[in-house]
């Protein structure tokens, strides 16, 4: 492998540069929203649906017109929204092993995602699944099943969490990327070692305003994106069959397939955005061009096999490639 030869470059960006490259990810890779974030998210899908489809599927029996109706609707949206939130990042381990691959394979493997995701899947469960609220709302969700509106558990406590949870992932948005590809381990008895706590710190504190505000600024825009996208999905709904009134098929499937969609980009866009940190803060440029020339020249008799270089992916040249701690070397 040569490491200064990546198939998707990456260089120093600003944000619409980054979501330019993101575009171009997802046109060579398309597998990764229709296959890679689908086998992460399926299992959230059919825990949401069986946690929340009991809201519309009852109100439908009475009619979705009239107040009582809307109140119960309005609960059952904001409960989906605020899942999907929060569950997108465990959701896309997968996708995010599979990005990692693709920085230096030409075709990533699939199945060796799915294998790195299973290994390591207590740790990203934990710190993704259960710190970072996704089980814990579920549980408050299942508690509140065929119970009655109630304004403040329905309406004001999802708000609170979620402003509670986008503070803290505004603070550390790389979280996912630490631990699938960098391998950071949680805890250590080795000083010396550096732990998950320790990372974070390191990567996020020295650029915690510009990752912030990056954060808020991504938030807003697939915000936008995601009401174009499900209003377009209506839309089409309404051509194809005349019927243009929100139904069941509009607050079961063209909702969360919204969201989910939109929650699928969130992960392409975050992962370009830790490696664009990672090289503004670490300059992996001069370190990947001193590791690459040394296995040119010594290459065999260490054992690492060279390979011919591939023309790499690239929006906006010229190209600055990234250390391979993108496929899950610890850094």
């Amino acid at each position: 492998m040569q490491l200064d030869q990546t198939h998707v470059a990456v260089r120093v960006r600003t944000l619409t540069e980054i979501g330019d490259l993101a575009l171009v990810l997802l046109h060579r890779y398309p597998s990764m929203l229709l296959i890679g974030f689908l086998l992460g998210a399926w299992p959230w899908m059919i825990a949401n649906a069986l946690l929340l489809s009991w809201i519309p599927l009852t109100e439908a029996q009475y009619g979705l017109d009239d107040s009582e109706a809307t109140w119960e609707l309005i609960r059952y949206g904001t409960w989906m929204a605020l899942l999907v939130f929060l569950q997108t990042p465990a959701a896309g381990v997968v996708t995010t092993i599979y990005l990692g691959q693709a920085v230096f394979e030409q075709k990533p493997s699939w199945r060796s995602a799915l294998k790195i995701s299973r290994q390591q899947f207590w740790r990203w469960f934990y710190c993704l699944g259960i710190r970072r609220l996704a089980i814990p709302v579920m549980i408050l969700v299942a508690l509140r099943l065929f119970q009655p509106y109630d304004t403040f558990l329905d309406i004001t406590l999802p708000i609170i969490i979620f402003f509670v949870a986008l503070v803290v992932r505004a603070g550390r948005p790389f979280l996912p990327e630490m631990i699938l590809l960098e391998m950071c381990p949680l805890r250590s008895k080795n000083a010396n070692e550096i732990t998950l706590g320790r990372r974070a710190r390191a990567l996020h504190r020295p650029a915690g305003s510009d990752v912030g505000s990056r954060w808020i600024a991504v938030a807003m825009t697939l915000t936008v994106i995601f009401a174009g996208l499900f209003y377009s999905l209506v839309w089409v709904r309404g051509i194809a069959t005349g019927y243009w009134n929100f139904g069941l098929v509009t607050l079961l499937v063209l909702y969360p397939l919204a969201l989910w969609v939109v929650g699928g980009l969130s992960v392409v866009v975050r992962m370009i955005a830790y490696l664009d940190t990672r090289i503004r803060l670490e300059g992996w440029d001069v370190e990947l061009a001193v590791r690459a020339e040394a296995l040119r020249q010594f290459g065999e008799e260490t054992g690492v096999p060279k390979v011919a270089s591939q023309r790499p992916v690239e929006s906006v040249p010229p190209p600055i490639p990234l250390d391979n701690a993108a496929i899950g070397e610890s850094p």
